[in-house]
């Protein structure tokens, strides 16, 4: 037997025994030994249990960023997408304005001006997002030398930069486009032909403008004897722009100008009728430039020329033009709507 005596601090009150036999010795032995191994199991287990503990809560925490990182990447990338699409209706203008100078030639680094960008489709991958946000600045760089150097250009030939015909020659809320520049079916003869210029679509009496700075050269019917074609054209107006373009007006009804009067860009020519050959009330309007081989007026598409106005697919407009395309089937331009040469 093993007697376990207690004594109280305080004399007055009683000891207290406890009488263990061999036994109740043994359980208790096992019972302190089973819960030593219980804490020593427990340090040694502790540390692990911790660090899955940790780490379970850092996963937790990553993927929550990791979320909140692919959101914030995916804004990023609308945006860069954004700014790309500006870009390129930058890009197509500063094209535009070259084709338009004649700048379209001039090389600024490698490409040239150039009309296309890359389109490819981004996916929200950080990487991809690095890459398309380092060639949009490069694009923009780019963009910004040609922009300065078109600013130049235009400083230093002021004078012949009115004379290119640049602006729509009617309201640009007034008119319809119901024929534009290329092959079609021809409403008369129902064969195919090319057609030469735009016919805008416009209320009678509606107001013709001069596109550029240039010289009335022609204004009437021009006579069937000396040719039906351009007799069909009805009542016409004819601009010679410093020798490099001529501007037709067709089709006109009231002519408000004589050959031989100067005009400025935006002043009133004429008003939109429906005389000659004509189903309805329209302006055929028509550009013809000097610039390939000299004494050949050859017919140009006017929406490349037109900068105050934006015209559907102006990238393939872009791309057309700059193409090499030789035009046989067209009139030449009477003398009387070329005017006196300049020497």
């Amino acid at each position: 037997m093993i007697e376990i005596q207690v004594h109280p601090s305080d004399i007055r009150r009683k000891v207290r025994y406890f009488f263990l036999n061999r036994r109740a010795v043994s359980f208790t032995v096992a019972g302190a030994a089973l819960l030593m191994l219980l804490i020593f199991g427990s340090m040694i287990v502790a540390p692990s249990v911790i660090r899955r503990v940790y780490k379970t809560n850092f996963l937790r925490l990553m993927r929550n960023e990791h979320a909140v990182q692919g959101k914030q990447l995916i804004r990023n990338v609308k945006e860069l997408e954004a700014l790309d699409k500006q870009l390129g209706e930058q890009r197509v203008r500063v094209a535009k304005l070259a084709t338009v100078y004649g700048m379209n030639k001039l090389n600024l680094g490698q490409g040239g001006f150039s009309i296309q960008g890359s389109r490819e489709r981004v996916s929200v991958e950080l990487s991809d997002a690095v890459r398309l946000e380092a060639r949009l600045l490069n694009e923009a760089a780019r963009l910004r030398r040609q922009i300065e150097m078109i600013h130049r250009y235009e400083k230093e030939n002021s004078e012949l930069i009115r004379h290119v015909p640049s602006i729509l020659p009617l309201p640009s809320d007034q008119f319809v486009l119901t024929s534009p520049f290329g092959a079609r079916i021809s409403p008369f003869t129902k064969t195919s032909d090319f057609h030469k210029g735009l016919d805008l679509a416009a209320p009678t009496g509606t107001a013709i403008y001069a596109t550029a700075d240039g010289v009335v050269t022609f204004s009437g019917r021009y006579p069937i004897q000396q040719s039906v074609a351009w007799w069909r054209f009805g009542n016409v107006v004819t601009l010679n722009h410093a020798d490099r373009f001529v501007t037709i007006y067709a089709h006109c009804d009231q002519i408000l100008v004589k050959p031989g009067q100067g005009v400025r860009q935006g002043d009133r020519l004429a008003t939109v009728g429906s005389t000659g050959w004509s189903t309805n009330s329209h302006l055929h309007y028509e550009v013809r430039n000097d610039l390939q081989i000299p004494g050949t007026f050859e017919p140009i598409d006017p929406r490349i020329y037109i900068l105050d106005y934006q015209w559907n697919n102006e990238e393939k407009l872009l791309i057309e033009a700059r193409k090499s395309k030789d035009y046989k089937n067209f009139d030449p331009l009477p003398t009387a709507f070329i005017g006196r040469r300049r020497v």
